[in-house]
């Protein structure tokens, strides 16, 4: 039996549990994060250490703007700039241990690896090659 997979539900699934997420952290933390900060951490993380024109060529901002939401995002303690090992007069992003504290997702996870609970070993397998397929298109 073939069974009909839609992907567009995934996804929006993923999107729900990362967003409910998102607005918990937010709640929970007691920093004053905005949705708009927290996603421009989220890109900046994603994106694995971009240069301020990297980052706001990728969110189609000015620099001016970028400049302004790194600025914010440094004082905030979750963001610090890193000298570029290929070229000095470049700074790279680089997410602080706060933002690694702040953005765990213990939860997320547990919840994903509570899936496997449902398979045997050959499924769970047969689960981490469509991961990797996933992963590389």
């Amino acid at each position: 039996m073939r069974i009909k997979f839609k992907f567009g539900n995934l996804y929006k699934k993923i999107k729900l549990m990362l967003y409910k997420s998102m607005f918990k952290k937010i709640k929970d933390n007691g920093e004053s994060l905005t949705t708009t900060e927290y996603l421009c951490l989220e890109c900046i993380y994603l994106m694995n250490k971009p240069t301020i024109t990297e980052f706001a060529q990728f969110l189609d901002i000015s620099s001016p703007n970028a400049t302004y939401k790194i600025k914010t995002l440094m004082n905030k303690g979750f963001l610090s700039k890193e000298k570029s090992k290929k070229d000095g007069r470049e700074y790279r992003l680089v997410p602080t241990q706060k933002f690694f504290d702040f953005f765990e997702n213990k939860d997320e996870m547990d919840e994903i690896n509570g899936l496997r609970d449902n398979f045997n070993k050959h499924e769970n397998k047969q689960f981490d090659k469509i991961l990797k397929l996933m992963e590389e298109v």
